[in-house]
């Protein structure tokens, strides 16, 4: 990079850097990123999951505690409820008429059995109850509970899981930023020089030095290199608006990149990245999947516990009170309590074979996840290694775009003296300039693709466990 710098520097002016703006802020890439980790939406949902997981955790556990509850009721009657009792007095009197007393009755007894209403109860009922249970025993509970704390360790694998990808998100933007800024400079020197070269052409032409066609192949230089300055400029406000909407900037927020490409490609550690082993229990797309497999593993335990019976004991303690007329808050009428304990137990006896069914479930389920683990191992280290070879390729291509811009910033450099020196025609400096463009195109082409893959590969080799708090 040095060597290309010295090169670029023989055809351009000094580029003068742009001040900052007030309310500008900088980032480094690692500002950037620890930024980003505050303020990114996903991010912070996934903080948030896991404080919703650690709710439901205590939620769960407070199912195995003491529960208690308190009930007040009070009930008025318009109409007092009715009830038909069968008519046993008037049996009774007949009998007793016509065989004790040898009467006659002068209606006789109603062959159909006779009722009539009655009104139990009182106009006015109050009451007021404490209840007290307690879970003793449920195998469903205890792998409930289990199964809670396995959910805030994958919500926990899910932040980690946000945080690599948020990194990737982050320093694949900046570094697109940087290389199409370090391709803005160069075109823009490029069209500095060429539009002063343009206007020596145009009064040239005017002193009849040269011919009009110079002027046209100039003409074209510079207006080539406006619309790829253009272009570029528009690339380089999308990538910015990307960036920070990963870090969580808001769109009308000003910021400048501090890092620059040749630092990047400095720390590129080629050994490390083509070197350095795959450790597949390190990687958090297989945590996330062996957490998984832990939630079916607890399933297969809770569908087997629903063969056990569960234990519960409760406490209640109730008082009641009846009253013809509204006098509750009278301390002298009485009320009248009602306390009991106890236990229940429920046990399954005899489901005809649902919960048998629910079981071998849960155990095929389970024999697909162990085919699934040996595939997406089988995966993960394929694709180590495509993200390796991706990573070399792009790396020898950058090698070699980079000897071919300075080949071509030398041949540029010799064909604008050589014009000025009436040795070269407008042509030859055309196809020199386009040539130059191209070859500056293709080089920073490849410093994108260097850097992405890079980052790729990094985002497997990246020991997830140092992520966890």
């Amino acid at each position: 990079m040095k060597k290309y710098s010295y090169l670029i520097a023989l055809i351009i002016i000094p580029f003068l850097g742009w001040s900052q703006n007030e309310g500008t802020k900088v980032f480094s890439l690692q500002e950037a990123i620890d930024y980003a980790k505050v303020h990114n939406y996903d991010y912070i949902n996934a903080q948030t999951d896991i404080k919703i997981a650690e709710k439901k955790v205590w939620e769960t556990t407070a199912i195995g505690l003491p529960q208690v509850d308190g009930a007040i009721s009070n009930e008025n009657y318009i109409n007092i409820p009715v009830t038909l009792l069968p008519d046993f007095i008037s049996p009774s009197v007949y009998n007793v008429n016509m065989n004790g007393f040898g009467l006659t009755p002068v209606h006789p007894l109603p062959e159909d059995q006779q009722f009539f209403p009655v009104q139990f109860g009182t106009k006015h009922n109050a009451s007021a109850a404490l209840n007290v249970s307690q879970l003793l025993f449920s195998g469903e509970y205890i792998v409930g509970l289990q199964a809670s704390k396995a959910f805030l360790g994958q919500t926990e694998k899910q932040k980690v899981q946000t945080e690599v990808l948020l990194v990737e998100q982050v320093s694949k933007s900046y570094f697109l930023i940087l290389s199409l800024e370090d391709n803005l400079k160069i075109l823009d020197s490029s069209l500095i020089i060429n539009t002063q070269l343009l206007a020596e052409t145009k009064a040239m032409f005017k002193a009849g030095f040269v011919e009009d066609t110079d002027v046209d192949q100039l003409d074209v230089i510079v207006s080539n290199l406006e619309a790829s300055i253009r272009n570029i400029q528009n690339e380089k406000n999308t990538a910015v608006a990307f960036l920070k909407f990963y870090m969580g900037l808001a769109p009308t927020a000003s910021i400048e990149l501090s890092d620059y490409i040749d630092l990047a490609l400095d720390q590129l550690n080629i050994n490390y990245l083509l070197q350095s082993n795959f450790d597949v229990n390190e990687n958090i797309d297989f945590l996330l999947f062996m957490q998984q497999k832990e939630l079916a593993n607890l399933q297969l335990k809770r569908d087997k516990s629903q063969y056990l019976p569960s234990l519960n004991a409760f406490f209640s303690a109730k008082t009641n009170a009846m009253r013809d007329t509204y006098n509750f808050f009278d301390g002298t009428k009485p009320w009248y309590p009602t306390t009991v304990w106890g236990f229940q137990m429920n046990i399954p006896i005899f489901s005809s074979g649902k919960r048998h069914a629910v079981v071998q479930q849960s155990k095929l389920n389970l024999k697909k996840l162990d085919e699934s683990q040996k595939q997406l191992t089988t995966s993960l280290q394929l694709q180590v290694q495509t993200a390796r070879n991706n990573f070399s390729n792009k790396y020898y291509e950058y090698l070699n775009r980079k000897k071919n811009l300075e080949l071509t910033v030398k041949i540029y450099q010799k064909t604008q003296v050589k014009y000025k020196q009436g040795m070269a025609s407008s042509f030859d400096l055309n196809q020199a300039q386009n040539g130059f463009i191209q070859a500056n195109a293709d080089y920073t082409l490849s410093i994108m693709n260097l850097l992405q893959n890079k980052i790729e590969l990094e985002k497997f080799l990246t020991k997830t466990a140092a992520l966890f708090n």
